[in-house]
């Protein structure tokens, strides 16, 4: 009898790693896409004019900084 309750276990417990990867593996994909889409808005820019003011020249940064991880996270070449 144990061995059958053991055996369910197991089965048990593959079942549940199986769906948790599978759902590891569908947010890493759409993490991916969101990456992508941010480093493809920015790809796709007519390019950014140099900032007017300081909050303008920050917010640049924030930018850059930005498409710089999504870039990594890519291993996309600059």
């Amino acid at each position: 009898m144990m061995d059958i309750v053991e055996k369910l276990r197991e089965q048990h417990e593959e079942v549940c790693w199986r769906d948790i990867m599978e759902d590891a593996a569908d947010e890493i994909e759409q993490l991916r896409e969101a990456l992508r889409e941010i480093y493809e808005v920015y790809a796709g820019s007519e390019g950014i004019p140099q900032p007017m003011t300081a909050a303008e020249g920050y917010l640049l940064s924030l930018l850059m900084e930005v498409v710089r991880i999504a870039q990594k996270a890519l291993k996309e070449k600059a």
